[in-house]
């Protein structure tokens, strides 16, 4: 019985301590490619305030973002996120674009966005793939 008892304080103490509250796929958003055209178009950031701003980031690789991406795209790539955050000063609503349907890298994106406080972030569901299979333009520099 005296040997139970630190360890039923131990397991309480990490069953409190240990249930983070943090940001899970359940506080994700996603948005789809139509509204995201409304977002864009109508300057949905005003409903903030006149400073913010719609900002859409694209958060693949720089050479995939050269090869073709949705124009009004900001690219900041996943790892410079913390380089780059002076671009999102004036964000009203986030919306974050990947590859592909479920990309990780969106995901990732958008729950550190969240981690670091910003209020208004959404995910665009298909990401770049779903994009064009909607039948929205495309920007190509190559």
């Amino acid at each position: 019985m005296v040997k139970l008892l630190p360890t039923f304080v131990l397991v309480f103490l990490l069953f409190l301590t240990g249930c983070n509250a943090g940001i899970s796929d359940k506080n994700l958003s996603y948005v789809s490619p139509s509204d995201v055209r409304v977002l864009m178009s109508s300057g949905a950031g005003e409903l903030f305030g006149t400073e913010l701003r719609t900002i859409l980031i694209d958060c693949r690789q720089r050479w995939e973002f050269n090869k073709a991406h949705i124009p009004d795209a900001t690219p900041i790539p996943f790892g410079h996120l913390q380089y780059k955050l002076y671009e999102l000063d004036h964000a009203g609503i986030i919306i974050v674009t990947g590859q592909t349907y479920n990309d990780p890298v969106a995901i990732a994106m958008s729950k550190a966005l969240m981690e670091l406080g910003f209020k208004d972030v959404k995910t665009l569901r298909g990401g770049f793939v779903g994009w064009e299979d909607a039948g929205g333009s495309v920007k190509t520099e190559e």
